[in-house]
């Protein structure tokens, strides 16, 4: 059975890879258990959005990924916050360490490549992205809608505030996409 590297290590071989496009890091551990300790580690670092293809290429050298999530966040500023976490060396008992990558996508450049192809079963993830957010993922073959109807306005994302936003939908949760287009 292989050895799980330790954050430490993971982190010498983003960095050996990414060189500056690694911006900063940082490694946090937690003790667990009562009887027997444990102890697990995280590593979140923050890259280049140009380095994030890259980044995901290196996991899956060091091992095939299990996919936590991803997520993006809009502070209402001129670029979109992604969060992509994924574990590695999760078939090892207490040997897991998960690996939070973030980064900031300029608003006016919204693409990433898509992982799918690397990892079929994020396309539930980048679908829901690119619907909420309007992040396109070059490579995606499948665009179709996850939670929003097939009618939803182009170019009107849920999870933007600079768009037409929650506070919005809340407000008209009663109307149908038609009559809020209607402007009634």
């Amino acid at each position: 059975m292989m050895e799980p590297m330790s954050a430490e290590e993971v982190l010498k071989r983003l960095q050996e890879t990414l060189g500056e496009a690694l911006l900063s890091h940082e490694i946090r551990e937690y003790t667990m258990g009562v009887r027997r300790k444990r102890t697990y580690q995280e590593l979140w670092i923050e890259i280049d959005p140009k380095a994030f293809r890259r980044a995901v290429e290196v996991m899956f050298e060091l091992d095939y990924p299990h996919l936590h999530f991803i997520t993006g966040e809009d502070d209402g500023g001129d670029s979109l916050r992604m969060v992509y976490s994924f574990g590695l060396f999760w078939a090892i008992p207490w040997g897991e360490l998960s690996v939070t990558m973030r980064f900031n996508l300029p608003k006016d450049n919204l693409v990433l490549p898509t992982i799918t192809d690397l990892m079929p079963g994020a396309e539930t993830n980048e679908r829901e992205i690119r619907e909420m957010l309007g992040v396109e993922f070059e490579g995606l073959k499948n665009k179709r809608h996850l939670f929003l109807p097939d009618d939803w306005p182009e170019g009107k994302y849920p999870w933007r505030k600079d768009e037409y936003g929650v506070e919005d939908m809340v407000k008209h949760t009663h109307k149908s996409v038609n009559e809020i287009r209607r402007g009634e």
